[in-house]
């Protein structure tokens, strides 16, 4: 009889390390303004509760309450107005980290139900703005009653798929009488940007729904307990976006039609009339290596650019449109042909024109650089066993520095062998190891990478972003990584053999 006690001891310590760790698919509400306490609702599966939390965001202060699948967050008043990443840990690993939204607009969250027109919430848009948090469930289709005034401006804006939510979707307005007046799909990735001026007074109905994403064959409206978005709504025009750039293109001198820009530097443009092509010269030296890029729609801008390069004498080099995954062009010469002013034009795929149609030319001079990805943002694991960590080495133009590799602070009995690169490595593989008496615990690090001789550091960073991508997420990457320490599991014969001993207990 006293032998069952310990055995249970052992058995629950046992079953404890076989569970799986907590998995966390999303956050609800995905954000919150400086100075709430909101309950947050864990969107995931979790084997026991309550687990522990990490965050990287030093201004939110997060509890697990009884309630299993509820977390309780405190953002300070003074936090930085960002996206947080959240993790939830316990013995047996960490989920993946999800993001968690510091803003500085007021938050709200829609009231179900809100599935049809004459079911619409309520919502006075204002000049200040604020966030609606919602989700969409599946087949689901969510509508807002917005009153407004003619020649009054609503701007709507959604973050679903940039929170990770595996939807694509769109805005749907419908007007006084019921027809719809505008509609938004893709931005600078999937979410939709919606800004349309009143032409009559009365009650305009707002409707937000998605189909799969990825694409299926069947278009139909999509979604899932896990599909949050966060839409954002306000009145007025939308706030241009201020873009860094060493020049405006309407301050720099016309020659011919064409302006001059000074290389290596930095152009603001813009596409003022449908079918517009804006050219610009610069001089080059015969065999100086050059970069060029034209930014929008990492800027976050609905310009869709081509850029094309030119000789002196007006023969083409080179025409590019997008550079996967963004929808931006960028080129680089090793060595360009001759000496002289070479013409760069840059124009809309879609030979659009607007106040709206802005775009950044960056020509910089290329310089050795390596990024380093790594290949998970989880790792388990054992005592008195071993782990690999992969890293992929994106060397670009002729970097070729060897690397040394170090996490500072790992806890004791943890170890980081084979910790190097050479100068022409592509990836490579490190290992953690644990010694037999290393203690169990969890452990969040950043890898950090040195080039030698120079000393030059990084750190190396997980992606968010996949062959599925579509566009930029609020947070694409992260240099915080997460180890679980946890006692190596029996084999199963001494499984077996314990089994067997309870059997034999009465």
């Amino acid at each position: 009889m006293f032998r069952y006690a310990p055995l249970l001891g052992f058995l629950f310590s046992h079953n404890l390390a076989q569970a799986d760790p907590p998995e966390l698919d999303a956050l609800f509400p995905a954000g919150g303004a400086q100075g709430e306490t909101i309950e947050v609702k864990a969107i995931g599966k979790f084997k026991t509760w309550p687990p522990k939390v990490w965050s990287d965001h030093e201004g939110l202060h997060i509890e697990t309450t009884e309630k299993k699948g509820e977390i309780k967050i405190t953002i300070d008043p003074r936090a930085e107005a960002r996206p947080a990443l959240i993790r939830l840990f316990d013995a047996n690993g960490s989920s993946l980290a999800k993001p968690f939204i510091v803003s500085t607009r007021a938050e709200i969250q829609e009231i179900e139900p809100n599935d049809q027109p004459v079911k619409a919430q309520d919502l006075n848009a204002s000049s200040a703005g604020y966030v609606v948090n919602g989700i969409l469930k599946k087949e689901d289709s969510d509508f807002f009653r917005i009153p407004l005034e003619k020649g009054q401006t609503l701007v709507a804006r959604t973050d679903a798929y940039a929170l990770g939510s595996l939807i694509d979707p769109f805005l749907s307005l419908r007007g006084p009488k019921g027809y719809e007046v505008a509609l938004a799909s893709d931005s600078h990735n999937l979410d939709p940007h919606l800004v349309y001026q009143a032409t009559q007074s009365g009650p305009h109905v707002l409707q937000i729904f998605a189909v799969g994403h990825p694409a299926a064959t069947a278009i139909i409206f999509s979604g899932s307990d896990s599909a949050v978005y966060r839409l954002h709504l306000s009145l007025g025009k939308a706030e241009p976006l201020q873009i860094e750039a060493d020049q405006k293109e309407w301050q720099l001198a016309d020659e011919n039609g064409s302006r001059r820009i000074k290389a290596p530097g930095s152009v603001e443009g813009a596409l003022s009339q449908r079918g517009e092509v804006d050219r610009y010269l610069f001089e080059a030296k015969k065999g100086s290596s050059w970069r060029f890029r034209v930014d929008a729609h990492n800027l976050r801008l609905p310009t869709d650019p081509v850029f094309a390069l030119e000789r002196p004498n007006g023969v083409l080099i080179k025409e590019v449109d997008d550079v996967k995954p963004t929808r931006d062009p960028a080129y680089q010469s090793s060595s360009m042909p001759e000496d002289g002013n070479y013409t760069i034009r840059v124009w809309d795929r879609f030979n659009r024109g607007g106040p709206s149609m802005r775009y950044r030319l960056a020509i910089s001079k290329p310089e050795p650089e390596v990024r380093v990805t790594m290949d998970k943002q989880t790792y388990l694991l054992e005592t008195n066993g071993t782990i690999e960590l992969k890293l992929k080495l994106d060397r670009r133009n002729g970097h070729d520095a060897p690397l040394k590799m170090e996490i500072a602070d790992l806890p004791e009995g943890i170890a980081l062998e084979d910790a190097n690169a050479t100068g022409k490595a592509k990836d490579a593989t490190l290992v953690l190891r644990a010694s037999m008496d290393a203690a169990p615990t969890n452990h969040t690090f950043r890898l950090r990478i040195s080039e030698e001789p120079d000393g030059k550091q990084q750190f190396a960073k997980y992606s968010f972003q996949d062959a599925k991508s579509r566009g930029e997420y609020l947070v694409n990457e992260t240099p915080w990584i997460h180890l679980t320490v946890k006692p190596k599991e029996p084999k199963k014969e001494e499984e077996g053999e314990e089994e067997k001993e309870e059997d034999q207990v009465e």
